[in-house]
């Protein structure tokens, strides 16, 4: 009588399968990491990017003073700009749209021109040019539409409203909820309009290069895509092996008692 007992040859190969299979849509843990080669560092930030207006940028700017009538005029003219401006399904709720030609319209000042100016500069120059007609005015500006889109291998993909003039990719990825698994970190887009003109930059969140980028430092309406891993393609098919595996077993262990027959023999 034959023994049939499989050889450690076909025990060999039927790990190896099984040890194939269940590799099949796993991330190494390497490519899940951030700044890998990160170190004890200390660099200094001399001045963040002077963020400039541009055509179709919504300012909001709040005009304060104790004249009843410099509040009135100034609320409606928010107000109407906001009517005009289309920016309704953007979430802006009132501003001062900057028109093709880069100008503004403001009560008493009439046409100011803003493409061009940081807002701390345009702030310095309504409110200089303010105190001829309210000698108490106050400005403050801020721009209403700093949005940047997350999509991809994103937690919670989004459009994110910014209420400040700084965020940078890392602040962006931890507003996103973080990559997810399948994230291809070292590899990031952004996509980036200003001034008419579209440019793409890449980004690889593994490695400190990323700090002297000049897309480190996000602008309004950038919109930055995370691809994903290889992996995900096994993983979005229900993850082969944990679906297979009870259907497959049969067939490996007739593979196995195949392969030991034709050994024995």
């Amino acid at each position: 009588m034959t023994n049939h007992t499989p050889t450690p040859l076909a025990a060999a190969l039927v790990v190896a399968f099984i040890a194939l299979m269940s590799s099949c849509g796993s991330v190494k843990h390497r490519e899940m990491l951030m700044l890998q080669d990160i170190q004890s560092q200390l660099s200094a930030i001399d001045t963040f990017p002077a963020l400039k207006i541009q055509t179709d940028d919504i300012l909001n700017i709040h005009v304060t003073s104790k004249s009843e009538e410099a509040i009135r005029a100034f609320q409606s003219q928010q107000i109407q700009s906001f009517a005009g401006s289309g920016e309704t399904a953007l979430g802006v709720l009132e501003g001062y749209r900057v028109d093709e030609g880069g100008y503004i319209y403001m009560p008493y000042l009439g046409k100011i021109k803003a493409t061009g100016k940081t807002v701390f500069q345009l702030r310095q120059e309504i409110q200089s040019d303010l105190v001829s007609f309210f000698a108490d005015a106050t400005v403050q500006i801020r721009f209403q539409n700093f949005r940047v889109t997350m999509i991809g291998e994103f937690t919670r993909p989004n459009t994110y409203t910014i209420p400040n003039e700084h965020l940078n990719i890392l602040e962006a990825v931890g507003m996103a909820g973080d990559f997810t698994p399948y994230a291809r970190r070292n590899n990031v887009l952004v996509i980036r309009e200003r001034n008419q003109v579209r440019e793409f930059g890449r980004i690889n969140t593994q490695d400190t290069s990323l700090f002297n980028s000049p897309y480190f430092y996000l602008r309004p309406n950038d919109v930055v895509y995370v691809e994903p891993l290889k992996a995900k393609e096994f993983a979005t098919q229900g993850d082969f092996w944990s679906r297979y595996a009870n259907a497959m077993f049969p067939i490996v262990s007739l593979v196995t008692f195949v392969l030991g027959i034709a050994i024995t023999r």
